[in-house]
């Protein structure tokens, strides 16, 4: 499981995220990580936080956030709320590198695995340009992180179904849950 100062590395998107405070930390209560981009990254694709309020607070160069369609830049400084259960996404809108420090609340062990998994599977080379797993691994990961985030599209239901039928031909395939190296401390 993550510790406060871990950071784990994107490949494909060329994100660090580090973790600042643990849902271990704070009895679940709050996980609180900083987020770097470089130009041109991206947080991957419009998604939910089912039971989950984020903040996010841009710490440098400008973020363009699309919060139920309609997109905001916001420079450091600025905050933003977006609420459980409302479609987001966020990317670099600048030509340096993006920083954003986001917290959830409240914060389950699933908020951590969720990074934890998705960098992995990046790590491992296991996603499209879109840093995606593909549908067998996610429905290995499912069970563990589905309280934390969804997919924007197809519906919670046609997720949660198809997943459940996908993940005993992915356990049949020996398909295995990633490792995420922890990046090497810098000075």
């Amino acid at each position: 499981m993550a510790r406060p100062s871990d950071t784990i590395e994107n490949p494909v998107t060329g994100q660090r995220l580090t973790f600042l405070v643990t849902g271990a930390d704070t009895g679940g209560e709050l996980f609180r990580a900083e987020g770097a981009f470089p130009a041109g990254g991206f947080a991957g694709v419009e998604h939910i936080h089912p039971h989950q309020h984020e903040h996010f607070e841009v710490v440098a160069g400008q973020a363009a956030f699309s919060i139920e369609g309609v997109e905001r830049v916001l420079g450091a400084g600025q905050t933003v709320e977006v609420p459980a259960g409302t479609k987001h996404t966020f990317r670099n809108a600048g030509d340096d590198e993006m920083r954003v420090v986001f917290e959830f609340r409240p914060a389950p062990e699933s908020t951590e695995r969720f990074y934890e998994f998705y960098f992995g599977f990046a790590q491992e080379g296991r996603v499209n340009s879109k840093s995606l797993p593909d549908l067998l691994d996610i429905a290995l990961i499912w069970p563990l992180v589905s309280d934390h985030a969804v997919l924007a599209k197809p519906t919670t239901w046609n997720q949660n179904a198809l997943f459940r039928a996908l993940l005993p031909i992915a356990r049949a395939l020996r398909r295995r849950l990633p490792s995420c190296e922890v990046a090497a401390p810098t000075t």
